[in-house]
């Protein structure tokens, strides 16, 4: 059993901020706004996982995925695609070019992101990595991801697992996505990704699910994980 007595909530891609200003430099095409912006959007994940515990805390990225991907790596194997850090172009849309000022400008706001992330850790802490994903692309209703270092903790993972179940979610272990972010610190820490299906919070024309009964599940769901972690009670 492992002991953490802090809970970090990554949060990257929730926001659409920037997109179309200076550092953004999309088009301004509804055809790229449906196919790119609107579907990978983690919408609403802020919301989503918030809570009132006072050990859980959260770190939030203030621009869309879109004007800086804070979650890609340096010499990121994406960058071939176009999609480092600064996406190039996306979904066969293409960004307008950006100077060096501002570049710069976007790797420091990554820069400070990712500082901000690994103040909030210590040792017995673990870091959850907030995301969601469209709800064609598997069925399942939760995804659990997690890396393969001293990162990853089996009982932290069978315990989230098994919360999301009792509360008869479909969960998947690394499909369709695997890994979560871990900065460098130091120290030893845990950390694991949550990605949920966007069918388990949202409607089919992108607002949030009016049904209460869903939102207690949920909230009573993600809570019974955070308490449950913290509390060591498994």
């Amino acid at each position: 059993m492992t002991h953490i007595n802090k809970i970090v909530l990554h949060v990257p891609h929730a926001s659409v901020n920037g997109i179309f200003g200076p550092y953004g430099k999309w088009p301004h095409n509804p055809y790229f706004i449906n196919d790119c912006v609107i579907k990978w959007t983690d919408w609403y994940t802020d919301f989503l996982f918030a809570t009132s515990n006072e050990n859980v805390t959260s770190v939030v990225f203030p621009y869309s995925r879109f004007v800086c991907d804070a979650e890609r790596l340096d010499n990121d194997p994406m960058e071939a695609q176009g999609q480092g850090i600064l996406y190039r172009q996306f979904g066969g849309y293409k960004r307008g070019l950006l100077t060096t000022q501002e570049s710069h400008f976007l790797y420091l706001q990554r820069r400070q992101h990712l500082g901000a992330v690994r103040c909030q850790l210590t040792p017995d802490s673990l870091l959850i990595d907030c995301h969601s994903f469209p709800s064609e692309l598997y069925n399942c209703d939760i995804c659990i991801g997690h890396n393969s270092d001293d990162t990853y903790d089996e009982w932290l993972v069978n315990l989230v697992k098994r919360q999301f179940e009792k509360s008869n979610y479909k969960v998947a272990v690394n499909k369709p996505y695997s890994n979560s972010l871990s900065p460098e610190t130091g120290f030893i820490y845990k950390s694991l990704m949550i990605e949920v299906n966007k069918r388990v919070y949202m409607t089919r024309i992108g607002t949030l699910n009016p049904n209460s009964r869903q939102w207690m599940r949920w909230f009573g769901c993600i809570n019974r994980i955070y308490n449950t972690i913290l509390s060591d009670d498994e």
